[in-house]
């Protein structure tokens, strides 16, 4: 089983994403709230996310996400490092979503 730590870790990387020269304009004007919630370790994380910079990466959980992601850590950490394919997991019920599809398909792109 995965741990709190890495959980942590892989949010890290999401977030250096937002970073990343080749995607910063595509998130220019992207300002949303994400929670993410792993199901198997009951830890929840949030992004605040301001015209596509981080604002913050904390534990805890807040009202009202723009999108909110719950997924079991393994399967997170399979989807980062490109082992478990993002939509079958969509599909097969291995993550659960809610937020504006748009949105959504938006942060493929860094996932």
């Amino acid at each position: 089983m995965a741990t709190k730590e890495e959980a942590y870790k892989g949010l890290e990387r999401v977030k250096a994403k937002f970073s990343d020269p080749n995607l910063k304009e595509k998130f220019k004007d992207f300002t949303k709230k994400l929670q993410f919630s792993f199901t198997d370790i009951s830890v929840n994380y949030y992004f605040d996310v301001v015209n596509g910079q981080v604002k913050t990466l904390k534990e805890g959980k807040i009202d009202n996400p723009d999108i909110q992601v719950s997924m079991k850590t393994d399967t997170f950490i399979g989807i980062l490092d490109k082992k478990i394919n993002p939509a079958t997991s969509y599909m097969t019920g291995k993550i659960k979503v809610k937020g504006s599809m748009g949105d959504l398909i938006k942060l493929q792109k860094i996932m």
